[in-house]
């Protein structure tokens, strides 16, 4: 598993050191706060289970000192820190002032309005003292309405470094060791609005270790005008976000231009990648010519699939490798040798059905860079659909790609795989086709624990260097295998959030699931399989 990524099972803890005394500095820029919220968020502070803690809030020209009381409520424990400046100089430069007194390891961020769980401090300390290299603690968070009730809780993915471009997903409770924030030099006064989304990006771009803390511990307050109320409430904060992004791509060196996107009063950032990665592409379709009724027609499945390749897709360097079986209808084998273009070749298997066979024979015809297995009941929607999967293997860490498949009716199929109850389904199936998910989820591209093997792009040497798909799993759960395979080897898999090709799915195979393939699974990554999914909760 990739150090900067959050540990699925924390077998890698440093149990069996000795403790290290530990202090947390938590920042708190203030101004005219609500004299209410303000007590509710210093109550918060003071019923924390951990103790060794210190506040240090900075009064950022506040113009009037009804909240001066307050902290002198406060003022004679040691433990708080107030320093005031003379005028407004902005929350990046408050917040930074704060961090220049701060004598702990870590920084813990509070705004004045808001609430911590009662344990927070403390679990962050149990993850700083079993993870000595992490350097970014994030937890789950929920919301508090004008009647100070929690609602909404956000249950968060583990590090998603795919979906923190595309969403500031972090936001509260974050931590960060106080020696990278200094090293990324600060919260920067141009990105004021989404200083924190800018300062994050930095920080876990050089991150040793990032660990996510799966329990809610802070509460956000959804005041009126506020970004947690409505995420149109401060385009300035929207704009600087989209700044953040561009920076931090450039910095990256993944070649692409950031968007701001606001639907329906839901902001998120739209990453349109360059074509500075193309790569050789062979796509790889096994098939048996079923002929189905698609559309209320009579079709060769390969024959539609095919079709819409040639005719849709818009890339210059693909074969296409049709793995058909010596016992397929006439009809296939009659198409499949009429069809006149110099990007398909046809491979004769013989044998028991055997999905994975087929599709590691293919792998071994190929010639180009990625290969792209596709299932025969597949059918193209977007003529760009595979230049944006190949885009993302401009970075090393990308094991495999897929887009958000849709059935005939236009719902969803699959958006990758969830974990969980000791099983493996597709995530949203049947949900519409424009269903944006828990947070926005399906809205742009994001980890996954597995993609379907209907329409998945891998590299072809790692493919074959991982050994293929398993030819013990012949029909179901090849692609599960495979998919953790690159997981737990530190790959990330990406679901590209695009809809851009039809599945029909199980028209050509009875879908029904050996009881060996099940045990097989279980027997392999059963450990997996019964915790709680780390991307999509």
């Amino acid at each position: 598993m990739n150090s900067r990524a959050d540990a699925r099972h924390r077998d890698d803890r440093q149990d069996g050191r000795k403790e290290m005394d530990l202090r947390l500095s938590v920042v708190t820029p203030v101004y005219e706060p609500d004299e209410m919220e303000f007590r509710l968020c210093i109550s918060s502070m003071y019923a924390q289970t951990f103790k060794n803690w210190q506040w240090i809030l900075v009064d950022d020209g506040s113009p009037t000192d009804q909240h001066f009381d307050v902290l002198k409520e406060i003022s004679e424990d040691p433990r708080l820190t107030v320093i005031f400046t003379p005028v407004n100089s902005g929350i990046a430069k408050a917040t930074n002032r704060a961090i220049e007194s701060a004598s702990g390891e870590f920084i813990c961020f509070l705004d004045q309005d808001d609430m911590l769980q009662v344990n927070a401090l403390e679990e962050v300390e149990k993850v700083i003292q079993g993870f000595r290299d992490v350097d970014v603690i994030y937890t789950d968070e929920d919301k508090i309405d004008s009647h100070n009730q929690f609602f909404s809780p956000f249950s968060k993915p583990t590090w998603s470094p795919e979906r923190f471009r595309h969403q500031n997903y972090l936001n509260h409770l974050t931590v960060i060791r106080k020696e990278v924030i200094e090293r990324v030099g600060g919260l920067r006064t141009e990105f004021d609005g989404s200083q924190d989304y800018d300062l994050l990006l930095r920080a876990t771009e050089v991150a040793r270790r990032i660990v996510h803390i799966p329990e809610v511990l802070y509460h956000w307050r959804a005041g009126v005008g506020s970004v947690a109320s409505s995420t149109s409430a401060k385009p300035q904060a929207n704009t600087a976000a989209v700044a953040a992004v561009q920076e931090h791509l450039e910095r990256e060196g993944i070649s692409g231009t950031a968007v701001g996107v606001l639907e329906d009063d839901f902001f998120h950032i739209a990453v349109s990648r360059g074509q500075a990665y193309v790569p050789s592409v062979s796509i790889i379709i096994p098939t048996r010519g079923s002929i189905k009724e698609i559309g209320g027609l009579r079709s060769c499945l390969v024959e539609n699939c095919i079709e819409s390749l040639l005719c849709l897709t818009d890339y210059p360097d693909m074969e296409i490798i049709v793995v058909v079986d010596s016992d397929s209808s006439k009809e296939s084998w009659e198409y499949l040798k009429l069809v006149n273009d110099h990007r398909l070749s046809i491979v004769e298997f013989t044998g028991d059905f055997n999905f994975s066979k087929k599709i590691n024979l293919g792998a071994l015809r190929s010639s180009k860079e990625i290969i792209l297995p596709l299932n025969d009941d597949v059918q193209v929607i977007d003529p760009s659909w595979l230049l944006d999967l190949v885009a993302f293997f401009e970075e090393d860490d990308v094991g495999a790609v897929a887009p958000i498949l849709l059935l005939e009716s236009g719902h969803i199929q699959s958006a990758g795989h969830v974990f969980g109850n000791g099983g493996v389904s597709n995530a949203y199936f049947g949900a519409p086709a424009d269903h944006r998910g828990a947070y926005g989820v399906l809205s742009f591209p994001s980890e996954r624990s597995g993609l379907s093997f209907a329409a998945i792009a891998l590299r072809r040497q790692q493919f074959l260097d991982l050994g293929g798909l398993s030819e013990d799993f012949p029909a179901a759960f090849n692609d599960v295998d495979f998919c953790t395979k690159l997981l737990v080897s530190g790959y990330r898999l990406i679901c590209t959030g695009k809809r851009s090709l039809h599945h029909f799915e199980s028209l050509t195979r009875d879908p029904t699931v050996t009881p060996a393939e099940m045990s097989r699974l279980h027997s392999l990554w059963g450990r997996y399989l019964v915790t709680p999914d780390p991307f999509l909760r």
